[in-house]
């Protein structure tokens, strides 16, 4: 007689009480957990197996899925868990069927030399759940199928073991919005929305503190390749780990073109040197279509980049081609805007954002204004009229820029689709706070 399943709410309730020290020692709290974790698989039918012993081995026991088993180990102590504290349970993987894989829970995370152990050099074939995943799991707050189907496609498109599913969460909110301030560990402290022929290169930087000098640095380059960029604070040079599913995870909803990641040269870049080189290696490794390339600036040059008052961008310019950095960086961004730049793509894409750009919405009036070059207002009172209008300065945009050959291949010009996409994109909610049915659209 098979036992019965627990629902949700009944697992959230039993998980929470796990934390209770005054009902549990350490032994009975490692002993219910497994009981919890076999629950929660049963009620995903995902066939789980009990601890077992196989000759001699403890197993915490073993789920199944999609013709793979998954050997299960689980840890609630009060400290993270080192590295040493995972190679047991690799060696009892290692001498399974090929179809065999690892889930290793520890309640209170990993130190961070865990994943760097297990990951360089060796067979990956253990998927690591840490604090967060866990306690979003036995909270309700998303099935252990979807966390694991998660980590399995991070693994497998960039090698990293312990990607937080709270990551994921984190990029789709940042997605939906169009002013993005927070990403994950990574904090991004500027977005340009000039038009761009390198559209959403990230540059990576250690501290806040960096983000000025970098800046100043970038102003002549941006000068003259009109840059789109974001600069993203990494909080230390240590969460350079997370960067490969960073960046896996961004591109699912970005086309990224380019990442820079800028380090401070001194001596904790220095002791974590096998690190960064064992990410460099990662990244070149992944499935994740970017050019990512990395820099490092001195003292020095971070102390001339602090001292800069005014923008005379000629001095600028002149002054930083002293330094090797700023010509390598200036090549790679050149680079990266002569191989992403479409015409064809790109002038649509930067005329509606610049049109948009200049339009003052009048919510009370429902209806939108536009400088003209008559010195009178276009005025749009529907949706149907904007798309038009927007049409309209793409169409004058590619007259002007494309050249005779290929306006003759042409019957006519019609970006009245991408209008409407990216007014779906970008201005929604606008729409329909002014009035305007975007169902429309």
């Amino acid at each position: 007689m098979s036992k019965p399943k627990l629902n949700k709410d009944e697992i959230k309730k039993l998980y929470n009480e796990l934390f209770d020290e005054s009902k549990f020692t350490p032994q009975k709290r490692g002993f219910e957990f497994e009981k919890l974790i076999e629950a929660k698989l049963e009620a995903e039918n995902l066939e789980p197996r009990a601890s077992y012993k196989p000759k001699g081995e403890q197993v915490d026991g073993s789920f199944f899925w999609e013709g793979q088993t998954f050997l299960l180990e689980a840890k609630w102590v009060k400290d993270k868990l080192p590295a040493s504290s995972i190679y047991a349970f690799k060696g009892k993987l290692d001498g399974k069927f090929h179809t065999s894989s690892g889930v290793f829970l520890a309640v209170n995370g990993y130190s961070d030399d865990v994943e760097d152990a297990l990951k360089f050099g060796k067979s990956l074939n253990i998927l690591l759940f840490d604090t967060n995943d866990i306690s979003m799991i036995f909270n309700g707050d998303v099935t252990f199928l979807e966390v694991l189907k998660f980590k399995l496609r991070e693994a497998g498109d960039t090698g990293s073991l312990n990607v937080p599913y709270r990551l994921k969460s984190k990029v789709e909110n940042i997605s939906k919005s169009e002013d993005i301030r927070y990403f994950n560990l990574a904090t991004f402290n500027k977005k340009y929305s000039k038009q761009t022929k390198s559209e959403d290169l990230l540059i990576f930087v250690e501290g806040r503190s960096d983000v000025t000098a970098i800046e100043k640095l970038l102003k002549p380059i941006e000068a003259g390749n009109l840059l789109s960029y974001k600069i993203v604070v990494l909080e230390g040079v240590n969460n350079i780990r997370q960067l490969p599913s960073l960046l896996n995870l961004y591109a699912t909803y970005h086309q990224t073109k380019g990442v820079i990641v800028i380090l401070d040269d001194d001596q904790e870049t220095v002791r974590m040197k096998s690190i960064i080189e064992g990410v460099v290696e990662q990244l070149e490794n992944s499935s994740i279509p970017v050019q990512t390339k990395f820099f490092f600036i001195n003292e020095e040059l971070k102390g001339v980049l602090g001292n800069i008052i005014n923008d005379n961008l000629e001095f600028n310019s002149f002054f930083f081609k002293k330094y090797q950095l700023y010509d390598e960086l200036k090549s790679f961004i050149e680079n990266i805007t002569a191989d992403y730049y479409d015409p064809e793509i790109d002038i649509p894409k930067d005329t509606l954002r610049r049109t948009m750009e200049t339009a003052d919405w009048d919510f009370h009036k429902q209806e939108i204004r536009f400088p003209d070059d008559t010195g009178i207002d276009i005025t749009i009172q529907n949706l149907e009229d904007l798309i038009q209008h927007l049409n309209d300065e793409v169409v004058s945009e590619m007259d002007g820029n494309m050249p005779l050959y290929w306006l003759k291949e042409k019957d006519y010009l019609d970006y009245d689709t991408e209008a409407r996409e990216y007014l779906i994109d970008y201005h929604k909610d606008k729409i329909e706070k002014i009035g305007w049915n975007s169902d429309d659209l």
